[in-house]
């Protein structure tokens, strides 16, 4: 019943996809409120429920042993009860308004779930893509729990981790892209392979200058995104990762995020 490869999520990108986008909207939030405490235990209960319940589909389609079924059962059952009295101490705080964010995970899980049940899911970027939008719902949750009202700073803040996040799981394909290859590829290869990768994260520079031009979001989170964009073109151009183990290549990744949210939200306190 107690086995950690059913009861927590494998991936160390889901992790940081998630908990970045959160610690930032805890971070740049002008007071804590005790509806924050709610949210996080609903939030929490969400996304870890989101492994065992892949496993049970996995189950179903006849893709795992039926040994994994009682376990997978279990920890959905543990994991929903969590998000359930998350969600009942919101409403009790009058924090309710933020479970509507709740309801934009549907059809992506949905989807997700159907990838899996036809043995799709792995390389699917724009599942990915779009599942990590879901996941950066928490930063403008974290923050409209916090200040009491949903406003367009929130929105502008969850536009700036889902630009993040989108371009991460660009140059982390690249990575693992690299880490097949035996020698290092020459310029030109280089830079049809690492040609997205870069200008997703440039794109990026583009659209949160111009967020910041208009005062949707203050000017200081530009270097955050030009840093992101210094390390596509260093891991991607540069110095690719010929045959860097995923291990790596994950850890490293959320180091990016977290000097990412660090810079974030010194840009938000400064601004």
């Amino acid at each position: 019943m107690f086995q950690k490869h059913i009861a927590l999520p494998q991936q160390h990108g889901a992790w940081a996809i998630w908990l970045g986008p959160f610690v930032i909207g805890i971070g740049i939030s002008p007071a804590f409120r005790v509806g924050l405490l709610w949210l996080t235990v609903a939030s929490l209960g969400g996304f870890l429920a989101l492994q065992p319940l892949t496993l049970l589909v996995k189950v179903l389609a006849g893709r795992r042993p039926r040994a994994d079924l009682k376990p997978a059962l279990l920890w959905i059952a543990i994991y929903g009860i969590l998000a359930l009295l998350g969600a009942l101490g919101l409403l009790a705080t009058g924090d309710g308004f933020i479970l509507w964010l709740g309801l934009a995970a549907l059809p992506v899980l949905g989807w997700q779930m159907w990838l899996v049940a036809r043995r799709e899911e792995r390389g699917q970027m724009g599942v990915e893509l779009v599942g990590a939008g879901v996941l950066c719902l928490a930063a403008p949750a974290a923050y409209w729990v916090n200040t009491g009202m949903m406003d367009a700073a929130g929105w502008a803040l969850f536009a700036l981790c889902w630009l993040q996040a989108a371009g991460a799981i660009v140059y982390i394909y690249l990575r693992l892209e690299h880490r097949r290859l035996t020698t290092l590829p020459d310029w030109p290869e280089r830079f049809r392979m690492g040609r997205r990768a870069t200008l997703y994260n440039f794109a990026n520079l583009i659209i949160v200058a111009a967020l910041a031009a208009v005062g949707s979001v203050p000017w200081g989170v530009f270097i955050p995104f030009a840093l992101l964009l210094g390390e596509a073109v260093f891991g991607g151009l540069l110095r690719p990762g010929i045959g860097a183990k995923p291990v790596t290549i994950g850890i490293r990744q959320v180091l990016v995020t977290v000097v990412f949210a660090v810079l974030m939200i010194v840009a938000y306190r400064l601004r």
